[in-house]
């Protein structure tokens, strides 16, 4: 199987490709905020291109171009960073799933990659009135995907503390194995690296009053043949996701 990129095609051929059964799109939704100083702003949306490449190939579905920018209010206080209101991202994600469901799609699988996005998503998708026979799954289990992180990186002995919700070791990883001319590991330091919990509850009134830095995590163990086993691992899960929901 492959993905069929939306963006790339004709009209024409995707309602031929949408007529002879091919109904299942993926879409991710990324952000453009701080990563540290180590880690592009572009980072989740590159997250979220890999992702949901791997999982519309992986379907043999629709691949439809992401949406770069996210809820990122508590990173504001760092240069480069663009927000939507939750209102705004809301009402971007009903319109374009409403734009599926008049063109036919009767399987859509939405991906979000920064986690300022996962409670609108979620209530997007809540308030939104699919027709009958359209399936609408959205990935918005926050926590669970930031578990699956720091398990793969405790395999390789990376302590959940330096593998980090926010520019830690694992994203820093990932983004060696798919962008590494982005990187600037010489940059690379520390950030918070104390409770999960205590880094949570205080993130989402501003992430500098976690770290000044802007970093959750410890990025200096990052490696890229680790970035390749989260994202082929992460791709895995998600595909067993889908398949556990449609089968």
């Amino acid at each position: 199987m492959g993905a069929l990129f939306m963006d790339q095609m004709t009209s024409f051929e995707i309602k031929e490709k949408l007529g002879s059964g091919t109904d299942t799109v993926v879409m991710g939704f990324g952000s453009h905020e701080q990563h540290g100083p180590h880690l592009p702003v572009g980072t989740d949306s590159f997250l979220a291109d890999a992702l949901a490449l791997g999982l519309a190939e992986g379907l043999g579905a629709f691949l439809a171009p992401p949406l770069r920018l996210g809820c990122s209010e508590h990173h504001m206080s760092f240069a480069g960073t663009i927000t939507l209101t939750t209102e705004t991202f809301k009402a971007v994600v009903k319109e374009a799933l409403a734009s599926f469901c008049v063109h036919g799609f009767k399987r859509i699988i939405l991906l979000p990659t920064h986690g300022g996005n996962f409670a609108p998503l979620k209530e997007a998708v809540d308030e939104f009135s699919a027709p009958d026979g359209v399936l609408i799954l959205a990935y918005t289990d926050l926590e669970s995907l930031v578990g699956s992180w720091k398990e793969m990186a405790l395999k390789r002995g990376i302590t959940p503390e330096a593998s980090g919700a926010h520019a830690g070791e694992n994203e820093a990883s990932a983004m060696l194995y798919l962008h590494p001319q982005m990187v600037r590991m010489d940059l690379a330091k520390p950030g918070f690296v104390g409770d999960h919990d205590e880094a949570i509850a205080k993130v989402f009134n501003g992430i500098e009053h976690v770290h000044p830095l802007g970093v959750i995590g410890d990025p200096r163990a990052a490696d890229a043949e680790a970035g390749e086993v989260y994202i082929k691992s992460l791709v895995k899960m998600l595909l067993n996701w889908v398949h556990a929901r449609t089968t």
